[in-house]
């Protein structure tokens, strides 16, 4: 189900439609809903009947009893907290926005976005106020690219997002019904479209390409932005460092195309002058060309020449009989 919400989606912006994601993740929702189905979001099990008797109420207001955390003295893991939570926020809030930016084509030559500074700092001030109520950094999510994809490019988009979410409040129990397989879909066109900013790799140089194939490829198997970007560059640094000191030995540091000589043993793809990979190269050209000399050199035959053999080769007629 969830892969022909994926197809229904992509069909729909095939036509430039801007309610395809609405139309895919409502019907695969639709169709989840009904119980006794092969999809259905509520099996007869403990967690099934749950979810049914908590969706049924349609309508939930939570207490706020436990609106903020509950504080504590102990601040002997906090340096360690502060420390995951920098990296985590700050990546992810990297990863997510450059990757949007990208996708907006509104980043220039030197990596930059408009207003790069106070989307940063909103991101920031967020997640020091989510803190107080207990939540987990608040940070971009990259959910964001299908209002992307869809059109959005101002921040009223966001503004517009946050009133459904204050109604969401209040019909907790529907959106809590939503199965992932109805959202998935969606985020998979959405990668496949922001995968088009891959053709921008240098793809040439090897650090960059190793670099750039572990960032993409780590994100979706741990499920976090962070640990791609973590991957990614510290693969960039170990080889790029590598580099940097087999210089120092006298090892040229490799070029986008690849090294011009071998660091190892002598080179096959620009050989020294003297060496024997110089001298078996001149020997395969100098009989190259000796081969080309002869083939011009051969005389063609000439018509009558091409005649005269023709008519030897051709069988003779038998004689007519006398009446």
């Amino acid at each position: 189900v969830g892969i022909l919400g994926m197809m229904i989606i992509a069909i729909f912006l095939a036509y430039k439609s801007h309610l395809a994601f609405v139309f895919g993740i409502g019907l695969v929702t639709i169709i989840s809903w009904p119980r006794g189905t092969a999809v259905t979001y509520f099996p007869d099990t403990e967690a099934g009947d749950a979810r049914f008797e908590y969706f049924k109420q349609v309508v939930d207001i939570a207490p706020v009893n436990l609106l903020l955390t509950q504080f504590t003295k102990n601040l002997a893991g906090a340096g360690l907290a502060l420390f995951t939570m920098l990296y985590v926020d700050f990546l992810d809030t990297s990863g997510t926005l450059l990757g949007l930016a990208n996708s907006m084509g509104i980043i220039d030559e030197e990596g930059n976005f408009p207003k790069s500074r106070q989307a940063f700092s909103a991101d920031a001030v967020a997640t020091m106020f989510g803190s107080i109520f207990g939540l987990c950094p608040v940070t971009s999510y990259i959910e964001s690219g299908s209002g992307v994809e869809a059109g959005a490019k101002t921040g009223m988009t966001a503004v517009i997002c946050s009133f459904y979410f204050f109604l969401s409040i209040f019909f907790a129990p529907i959106i809590a019904s939503i199965p992932p397989w109805a959202t998935g879909g969606a985020l998979v066109v959405v990668g496949s479209m922001m995968g088009r900013s891959l053709a921008k790799l240098q793809w040439d140089n090897v650090s960059h390409a190793v670099s750039g194939f572990l960032t993409v490829i780590i994100m979706p198997l741990t499920y976090s932005i962070a640990y791609g970007l973590i991957a990614g560059i510290g693969a960039f640094l170990v080889m790029e460092g590598t580099f940097w000191l087999l210089s120092f030995a006298g090892v040229p540091k490799p070029g986008a195309k690849g090294p011009t000589r071998m660091a190892i043993g002598e080179s096959l793809m620009n050989p020294k002058p003297g060496s024997a990979a110089a001298a078996a190269a001149a020997n395969a050209e100098e009989e190259e060309g000796e081969e080309v000399a002869q083939n011009e050199e051969a005389p063609e035959p000439d018509e009558e020449t091409a005649e005269h053999e023709g008519s030897d080769d051709a069988p003779a007629e038998p004689a007519k009989e006398e009446s």
